[in-house]
């Protein structure tokens, strides 16, 4: 994949995720294309559960939303929550990780990680969607008019390196961005989410052996 400006250091059929990222050996990357986002300010979703009972997950209608990495377009096919995060930064698990999984013109998987933490006021389709989470046995909710435009901070900064798939199995290269800061939700909304999952849903740290990650600054 061209655009991420990778070296992988070592002979693996795909690299595993998640890792945690230490931002000062990250590399400072400014000719990196950024990061663009085009979602709509509204959506009807779904909720579901998805790998028997894994992940609470949000699949999106083929078009209807996408990011742009230079001239390339991604495709937002789902959005999904793990507890706690699954990516470490600078050491700090963070108490939400939501994975955006894209995928690119000849299928390339491309995912955004977003941590999340209490002490939001609403208003964010986190909000709108875990406030709804179903038992797991339960039906698929449906989320009408969700705020999809104001999923992601305003400054799409990012982590970005090549890695896995978190969950069974664990393959299919994945380009990973995970963006440098954090959005604030409800504390309701994350208590409701860990009810569900009182254990915990998250994939162990993998080592980096021998990674580049990254770093694309957007702040300005």
């Amino acid at each position: 994949m061209p655009w991420t400006g990778l070296r992988v250091g070592y002979l693996s059929a795909v690299p595993q995720s998640p890792i945690n990222i230490h931002s000062i050996h990250a590399v400072n990357s400014p000719g990196l294309p950024a990061l663009r986002v085009h979602y709509p300010s509204t959506l009807d979703l779904s909720l579901r559960y998805e790998g028997s009972g894994r992940t609470v997950l949000a699949p999106i209608p083929a078009g209807a939303a996408w990011v742009m990495l230079g001239a390339v377009r991604y495709d937002l096919v789902n959005f999904h929550f793990h507890t706690f995060s699954e990516h470490r930064l600078d050491g700090r698990q963070f108490p939400l990780e939501q994975h955006f999984v894209h995928s690119g013109p000849g299928g390339e998987a491309l995912v955004i990680g977003l941590f999340l933490t209490p002490g939001g006021k609403g208003g964010t389709v986190q909000d709108q969607v875990l406030g709804v989470v179903p038992e797991e046995s339960g039906p698929e909710v449906y989320v009408p008019q969700a705020a999809l435009a104001t999923s992601l901070p305003d400054d799409l900064s990012t982590f970005r390196y090549e890695g896995s798939l978190t969950t069974p199995p664990y393959g299919e290269p994945v380009s990973w961005l995970i963006l440098r800061s954090h959005l604030s939700i409800q504390a309701a909304s994350l208590h409701n989410l860990r009810l569900r999952f009182p254990a915990g849903d998250s994939r162990m740290m993998q080592p980096l052996n021998g990674r580049t990650v990254c770093y694309r600054d957007q702040s300005s």
